[in-house]
């Protein structure tokens, strides 16, 4: 069975109650084919999704700089290699360390104007807005308020 045709499958769902696993299988399924056009996006601007999370963090805290510990705290997905990630975002412009303005010692990662361009860009591409910008604002509210019950299963 193809990706499309267990995904044609998975929509015949008429009674969830009656079979779980075919919700699991949709989120499965859903999590995926967002990934992988996000993965399709994301190439456009040079980045990996975890590159792209870790950007993210660091332009959120500008103009202020953001230490190693708070990237790995705020980042989405746990395990990942932040330092590697940071060196790459570094060798591409995307990032830069800084000395730290508390402590002298360490050092601070900030976005470089590279970074913040590019974030911006991203904000306002048409490809990132498509699957959210289907939504009417009742939907949204609906789905934030399922997909929070989920995580707090």
């Amino acid at each position: 069975m193809t990706r499309k045709e267990l995904f044609e499958y998975i929509q015949k769902v008429d009674d969830p109650i009656k079979d779980y696993n075919k919700i699991i299988s949709n989120l499965h399924y859903t999590h995926y084919f967002l990934m992988d056009s996000y993965k399709k996006v994301l190439e456009t601007y040079d980045l990996t999704f975890a590159q792209s999370n870790v950007l993210g963090i660091i332009v959120f805290k500008y103009p202020k700089a953001a230490s190693l510990e708070e990237i790995k705290e705020m980042v989405l997905e746990h395990g990942s290699d932040v330092s590697r990630t940071v060196v790459r975002l570094t060798e591409k412009g995307f990032i830069e360390k800084v000395t730290d303005s508390e402590n002298k010692r360490k050092l601070a990662i900030k976005a470089t104007p590279k970074g913040l361009k590019t974030v911006e860009k991203m904000s306002k591409d048409p490809a990132f807005n498509k699957i959210t910008t289907t939504f009417k604002l009742p939907e949204a509210k609906s789905f934030v308020k399922f997909l929070k019950k989920l995580r707090e299963v």
